[in-house]
């Protein structure tokens, strides 16, 4: 019989790098080129097979408002976490740089540190990036992080991106037993 578990998973990152595209995609499927800013918060659940390690994981993704005013919001929405993707937009220098402040504030919500992934989205757009692989690849090694690029559009890395996170999760909670 397999191994299960169940993780909460937040989705980190400013207002439309792609956090909601990102978790449709994953949980539905489907590309919605509608783009709906998140108030506050909403979530999706998603059952991922391991077989390669006889584990089965059921997520509970939360996507949370990337706007500064949702700030206060949000804190409640980190309680029991144990992953998160952080995810920025390749083709906007700012939400890179950002990324740091939503590692910051994930980790003082959830009282300690847990495994991130960091997404680079939107890599679809060629033409118009302006944060490159090896800049995203540094900054994630840097701070022990994974790194994975992804298109919410072509659906390029997104499963990866959830599958590469239940891995992570199910590693640090071994190493915690």
């Amino acid at each position: 019989m397999p191994a299960e578990y169940r993780f909460k998973v937040v989705m980190l990152g400013d207002g439309a790098v792609g956090k909601t595209a990102i978790t449709t995609r994953f949980t539905q499927e489907f590309f919605d080129s509608d783009y709906k800013r998140t108030i506050g918060s909403d979530f999706a659940i998603k059952k991922i097979e391991l077989p390669d390690i006889d584990t089965n994981v059921t997520l509970q993704v939360w996507d949370l408002a990337g706007q500064p005013r949702f700030e206060v919001v949000r804190q409640g929405f980190y309680r029991g976490a144990r992953g998160g993707l952080l995810v920025y937009d390749v083709t906007r220098r700012r939400t890179f740089l950002n990324i740091q402040n939503w590692k910051e504030e994930c980790f003082k919500n959830v009282d300690r540190e847990m495994p991130l992934i960091v997404v680079a989205n939107k890599v679809d757009l060629t033409d118009s990036r302006i944060v490159s692989t090896e800049e995203g690849e540094s900054w994630a090694k840097e701070h022990g992080h994974l790194y994975v690029e992804s298109s919410a559009l072509t659906g390029v890395n997104v499963e990866e991106s959830y599958v590469s996170l239940c891995r992570t999760m199910i590693e640090d909670s071994q190493a915690r037993l």
